[in-house]
């Protein structure tokens, strides 16, 4: 079950991350430009001109990294230990260990930004599959908030409903008074930015559960030597 509801995030917001930039990415490898991540924004603000070509934000990822949106750290930090050993994945920031080592074979193109998305997918589904067989508690002690992976899971789903609120209320403006549009848009930032801090909690959940882990391999590790102890006396 952990498996499964974890894939579902990690596919859905994987794709969510990738879609602002798929347009900009190319589908062969092209010599890499690079400009600051500041000036992209200011470019995209700004618009194209007559003696200006659109700016690319994905010629910044050589020079700096880009600010990340929520659903980035919501999706890194439920797979907090892959992040960890593989650096994780930006679209268009700098390139992560996993990153080279994918572009290392496809350069930066859309058929390496596949590879990796599904990688990380899979490596997401192993790990849950591992965290929700493997219950750390005893179970006259197992509830939702003291097993971690259900801890965890419970806060990441809260977190993915705060998205989805803050994504509604961000439809809203087109349909309403351009009076309250500025207020409506704020709200929806304010919702999207609030969407992140249930995965405090879940970064604590990583902590409760290595300490668990690490707990119950000492005690069993004890139990051996307390039986080779027994059978030698």
């Amino acid at each position: 079950m952990y498996g499964t509801v974890h894939l579902g995030v990690a596919v859905g917001l994987l794709y969510w991350q990738e879609a602002p930039f798929w347009d900009y990415i190319p589908t062969v490898p092209t010599p890499p430009k690079s400009i600051p991540h500041e000036m992209a924004v200011q470019g995209a603000n700004e618009g194209p001109s007559e003696d200006r070509a659109p700016i690319n934000p994905c010629e910044a990822a050589a020079v700096s990294e880009r600010p990340t949106s929520s659903q980035e750290r919501i999706l890194a930090v439920d797979n907090l230990p892959i992040a960890l050993i593989t650096g994780w994945h930006l679209p268009c920031s700098e390139p992560s260990r996993l990153d080279k080592l994918i572009q290392a074979h496809y350069g930066f193109t859309r058929k390496s930004e596949q590879v990796t998305g599904g990688l990380l997918a899979v490596l997401a589904l192993v790990l849950w599959f591992f965290v929700g067989g493997n219950p750390l508690m005893r179970k006259r002690f197992r509830h939702w908030y003291t097993e971690p992976g259900q801890f965890m899971t419970l806060c990441t789903l809260v977190s993915i409903l705060l998205l989805g609120i803050g994504w509604l209320i961000a439809r809203i403006p087109p349909h309403i008074p351009e009076k309250v549009t500025e207020y409506v848009v704020e709200l929806a930032d304010v919702v999207t930015q609030v969407a992140a801090l249930p995965m405090l909690f879940v970064l604590a959940g990583w902590v409760w559960w290595v300490g668990l882990l690490l707990y119950t391999r000492w005690r069993a590790m004890r139990r051996r030597q307390d039986r080779r102890a027994l059978a030698e006396e």
